[in-house]
C-alpha cells in the first residue's frame, strides 16, 4: 500500500496521532496539498479528551505554517475551554507528565501569537493560566525523584522540560526546591 496524504488524513481522523507522528516522521515530504483539513482536524482534536497531547503537538507544531486565523482562534477557544475545565476534562488529566505538556501547549501558543501578533494578549492570558496550574503541580511534589522524571523526560523531538522551561522562559517552573535541586 503506497502512503497518500489521505492516509495520513485518515489516520488523523481517527484519533491515532502516535500513528501519525510515525507516518510524518516517514512521509513529511510528501505532506503538501491537503494542509488545511490536517490543521483543522489537528486543532479539532485538542477538544476530545483522548489523551496523546504530547503527539498532537508535535503534529500541529508541523503544521503551523499552514495555520489560518480561524484555526487559530479555534485553536486558542479550545485550549481556554480544556484548560479552564475542572473535571475529567480539563487537558492535563491524561497527561503522566503536566510540566511537560503544559510547556508544549505553551510553546504552541507561542508559535501562533507569532504567525497572528494581534492575538497576542490573548494567547499571553492563555499561557499565563496554564503556567499557574504548571506552577500548582509542582508545589504538590513531594521527592527529587517525581520532580527529576517532571523535569527531564524527553518529547517527541528529545527535549525534556527543562530545555524547554529554558527556551521559554517560564522560569516560574523552577522555584520549587527539588527543581533547584536538578537544576544544580
Amino acid at each position: 500500500m503506497e502512503f497518500t496524504e489521505d492516509t495520513f488524513i485518515d489516520v488523523i481522523e481517527n484519533d491515532v496521532y502516535d500513528m501519525a507522528v510515525l507516518l510524518y516522521r516517514e512521509y513529511f515530504l510528501k505532506i503538501k496539498n491537503k494542509q488545511d483539513i490536517i490543521v483543522k482536524n489537528l486543532v479539532n482534536s485538542f477538544s476530545k479528551a483522548n489523551g496523546q497531547l504530547e503527539s498532537k503537538c508535535f503534529l500541529l507544531k508541523r503544521f503551523i505554517g499552514a495555520m489560518r486565523f480561524e484555526h487559530a482562534q479555534k485553536f486558542i477557544e479550545t485550549i481556554e475551554a480544556v484548560v479552564n475545565d475542572s473535571s475529567r476534562g480539563n487537558i492535563f488529566v491524561r497527561s503522566l507528565n503536566v510540566v511537560k505538556a503544559a510547556c508544549l501547549i505553551i510553546e504552541l501558543l507561542s508559535k501562533v501569537k507569532r504567525k497572528f501578533a494581534f492575538m497576542e494578549r490573548r494567547v499571553q492570558e492563555t499561557q499565563k493560566g496554564i503556567l499557574r496550574i504548571a506552577v500548582e503541580y509542582m508545589n504538590e511534589v513531594t521527592t527529587e525523584e517525581e520532580m527529576r522524571f517532571l523535569l527531564l523526560e524527553k518529547d517527541l523531538d528529545s527535549r525534556d522540560a527543562l530545555n524547554m522551561i529554558y527556551d521559554n522562559n517560564l522560569i516560574e517552573l523552577l522555584i520549587n526546591p527539588f527543581a533547584q535541586n536538578i537544576v544544580e
